[in-house]
């Protein structure tokens, strides 16, 4: 009896977490955009984002979309997503974007974006197209010798020996404007090459792990292998913060321009400390741009460019007026002065000392220069691989 009992017992456990392991499950689910741009949109990207403010990328333009048949690009996207900006011409004087596009969270999408930039939405194959399946990628970072025209990925799983790509010399990996060539590889490789002029020079094999990695390759084919970017080791500083009396939960939103990588998840942001005088907070060295905000992000600062890796002081007076110093400034804070409590003698009405309500959502941080991106921003040391010839 104690044991049917217990087996009892052990089928309703089971039956009880059947829904909370199938979220589990569908909370990773990726699903397929697909777009076709109109003709002149060179290098479309994927900008994608849930109603919360939770990004789907990590830094703005998004994800690049890739080439289909018939003028057709693809993508996939976390199963949250609620809307989404395709936009093209990235680094040109000329970039184009739609405004933001509100789709069906977890449903396949097609989008037919017209010559006016607005889009069409279905949920419905518009085209005879094989979609290919999801696979997880990471990116691969590598910095070459300036006499290399090209540069070129090579990857594959050691030692079964599948290959990522289908012809050597591999992926054509695309020039940044730092100077850093990307591309992306799936996560299940291993092992890579880095070869250059078509294929006729190149690294000998490096062993790897499947996460974003940065390669810095020398004239002798020597390299440097790391997974934390190398332009964004600073250490942390302190952001002290002032404002007004009536701006509650205080919220610091951080980033790097022009880049667009963020150093939080979401807007508005991380909540601020209060300290004496000062609301504190730590972040990253390598930001260069920061909001202040309150009252759950509906009344904010412009955005204020600071200098990457010093502690900064911030008084803010109001939305439109806040002073950035690099030095607690001498004498008392500054703040609004309170409200009068007597009749003001005039006749004339007195203004509203009430700030007009910032927008809070995606679309208006991007078109406003911020593009709203989720990174991770790790605490330990860079993991380094390097293989240089000894002196």
């Amino acid at each position: 009896m104690k044991k049917k009992l217990a087996i009892l017992l052990s089928a309703i456990l089971c039956l009880l977490c059947l829904p909370s392991a199938a979220f589990a499950a569908g909370a990773d689910e990726m699903v397929p955009v697909v777009v076709k741009a109109p003709e002149g949109w060179e290098a479309p990207c994927l900008w994608a984002w849930a109603d919360d403010g939770t990004n789907a990328f990590s830094a703005w333009p998004g994800e690049e979309l890739e080439a289909l048949e018939g003028g057709w690009y693809y993508t996939y996207v976390p199963s949250f997503v609620q809307n989404v900006i395709v936009n093209a011409n990235n680094g040109s004087e000329t970039p184009v974007q739609t405004e933001g596009i509100v789709v069906d969270a977890g449903k396949e999408v097609w989008l037919t974006i017209g010559e006016d930039a607005v889009a069409e939405v279905s949920y419905e194959s518009q085209a005879r197209i094989e979609i290919p399946e999801y696979v997880e990628k990471f990116v691969v970072h590598a910095y070459v010798p300036l006499d290399w025209k090209t540069a070129n990925l090579w990857a594959w799983s050691a030692p079964d020996g599948t290959n990522a790509f289908d012809a050597w010399p591999g992926l054509a990996l695309k020039e940044g404007e730092d100077g850093w060539f990307t591309g992306k590889a799936p996560v299940w490789i291993n092992s890579i090459i880095v070869n250059g002029n078509d294929g006729e020079v190149q690294t000998e094999d490096v062993s790897v792990e499947g996460r974003e990695l940065w390669i810095t390759v020398y004239e002798d084919l020597t390299y440097d292998l790391v997974y934390e970017d190398p332009n964004k080791t600073a250490e942390d500083i302190t952001v002290r913060a002032q404002v007004p009396a009536d701006w509650d939960g205080s919220c610091l939103w951080a980033w790097s321009a022009p880049d667009g990588t963020n150093a939080f998840a979401s807007w508005p942001g991380e909540a601020l400390t209060q300290d004496g005088d000062w609301y504190t907070i730590q972040v990253p060295g390598w930001i260069n741009s920061v909001i202040i905000n309150a009252n759950e992000g509906s009344v904010q600062t412009t955005d204020l460019s600071v200098e990457p890796g010093k502690d900064i002081w911030v008084v803010v007076n109001s939305p439109e007026d806040a002073t950035v110093s690099y030095e607690e400034p001498a004498g008392e804070p500054s703040q609004p002065a309170p409200a009068e409590t007597e009749p003001a003698l005039s006749d004339e009405p007195a203004p509203s000392a009430e700030p007009e309500a910032a927008g809070s959502n995606n679309t208006g941080l991007i078109v406003g220069g911020v593009a709203a991106a989720v990174v991770v921003v790790g605490g330990g040391a860079a993991l380094a691989v390097s293989k240089k010839k000894k002196k």
